[in-house]
């Protein structure tokens, strides 16, 4: 009992010392403005999911496209891409990102069923090693 009451006395006298207001039951001081919340983290956080969105509809544009033409090959990756980037902005509520995801799956045929139309399609590039198959 003795030992108790002396780390009480002496947390409580602590406390009283430097001003701080609330205790912990085991002596630990409280401080003022160290809650939880979020506050600043949340802002930080939709930054980066942001910033992470934007990246996937960068690379999206830059390899699934090739002169104004969906590349056929690259198409179910970029569609899996969108989908990850979709759930990022919703998660977020980024309407104006939202739309740009939504439009560019459109544009890709992610999810829709009717094959994409040849005119849409940019030529795919023969590699070096298939050309030697076709020669010969």
């Amino acid at each position: 009992m003795k030992r108790s009451l002396l780390a009480t006395t002496s947390a409580l006298f602590l406390a009283g010392t430097f001003g701080i207001g609330q205790v912990y039951a085991f002596g630990v001081p409280k401080v003022p403005g160290l809650g939880g919340g979020g506050g600043g983290t949340d802002s930080i956080t939709d930054k980066a999911k942001t910033k992470a969105a934007n990246k996937i509809l960068k690379d999206v544009g830059k390899i699934a496209f090739r002169g104004g033409k969906i590349v056929a090959s690259k198409q179910k990756w970029a569609c899996d891409k969108l989908l990850k980037a979709q759930k990022i902005v919703v998660a977020i509520n980024k309407q104006d990102l939202i739309e740009k995801v939504s439009d560019l799956r459109e544009t890709l045929y992610c999810g829709i069923t009717d094959p994409i139309p040849a005119e849409l399609l940019a030529p795919e590039e023969i590699k070096g090693d298939e050309t030697e198959n076709f020669a010969s």
